[in-house]
């Protein structure tokens, strides 16, 4: 009996094991990356109910693919989304008059609820829209980069900080060493805090030393021309990732793209090319903007599977 009560003691031992190194292996083994993405389409490929949430694996985007819901917001773009380190997923607005409102997007079905009005200036003369936002893991600041309404005698694009818990936008200054016809619709930070524009009037990458931004070495190498949103794997290995649409004229193509760390240049991943919607010939997702979760620190895994084991020797204490 004695024999039997030790046998079952050592197989709840060892499942428990099995258990706890599940969890860490896969904290451990290499992974495709889970990337969130807003959808400017909508879940009528139309645009009317409101913007459509979808996530996707960065190895396989159609081949994984899922819509977690709408936002519920119609009539107008959601552009920027990107976590925060709670967990929080969050976006902005994009009326056609500036301003805009920050939303917290729900990860279980997409909808977007208000938590404040961004309050950037308004109006065709003064007024500026976000394109992008990006948290920025050094400075603890979700970033947010505005473009001008106003053209003349050029357009004025600006970084803000935006307050998660009211909304608020405050300006932190103009971007200086844009070309004059720049039109910057994405900002992306990498681990050390370097944060890095898209310009989709030249179709290239720069990068910024505080405000001021410099061209990357090569151009993207396809024209982006709607292009609006990209993240950078600020938690692994500061993977690029890029939302391209484009050309300018029809047939559209939307794809997720992976942009080289070094030169600026992007390759399209494999199975990246998102296809054609049958009713309108758009394309089925134009990922307005991409985000990548926060993930639990090494730490906390190895205090569940610690959890794990203690919680066997506990029971086996007990028998």
């Amino acid at each position: 009996m004695e024999n039997a009560t030790r046998v079952r003691r050592q197989q709840r031992f060892a499942a428990a094991a099995l258990a706890a190194g599940a969890i860490l292996s896969a904290s451990t083994a290499a992974q495709a990356i889970t990337i969130w993405a807003m959808d400017n389409l909508g879940t009528t490929n139309a645009g009317t109910v409101g913007d459509r949430v979808i996530r996707f694996d960065s190895t396989n985007p159609t081949g994984t693919v899922v819509t977690v819901g709408a936002t519920g917001v119609a009539s107008t773009l959601m552009s920027g989304l990107d976590f925060a380190p709670n967990g929080n997923l969050y976006s902005v607005s994009q009326p056609t008059t500036g301003g805009g409102n920050l939303y917290r997007v729900s990860t279980t079905n997409g909808a977007a609820t208000v938590v404040g009005a961004l309050n950037l200036p308004t109006g065709t003369t003064a007024g500026f829209q976000m394109t992008d936002m990006s948290y920025n893991p050094v400075t603890g600041q979700m970033l947010g980069l505005a473009a001008s309404l106003f053209t003349t005698p050029a357009r004025v694009h600006r970084l803000y900080s935006i307050d998660l818990t009211t909304g608020n936008a405050t300006n932190l200054g103009d971007v200086a060493g844009l070309p004059s016809t720049a039109l910057d619709v994405g900002i992306a930070s990498n681990s050390a805090g370097v944060n890095y524009l898209h310009n989709i009037a030249d179709d290239r990458m720069y990068v910024m030393a505080g405000l001021a931004a410099a061209p990357m070495p090569s151009p993207i190498g396809i024209d982006t021309n709607f292009s609006q949103g990209m993240v950078i794997n600020h938690q692994g290995a500061n993977e690029w990732f890029l939302g391209a649409i484009g050309p300018a004229v029809s047939p559209f193509t939307s794809q997720v793209m992976l942009i080289n760390n070094v030169t600026g240049a992007g390759t399209t991943v494999p199975n990246g090319v998102w296809p054609t919607h049958l009713a309108n010939g758009l394309p089925e997702y134009e990922t307005g903007d991409l985000a990548i979760p926060f993930v639990p620190e090494p730490a906390s895994l190895g205090f569940l599977a610690a959890g794990a084991l203690g919680g066997l020797m506990r029971r086996r204490r007990a028998n």
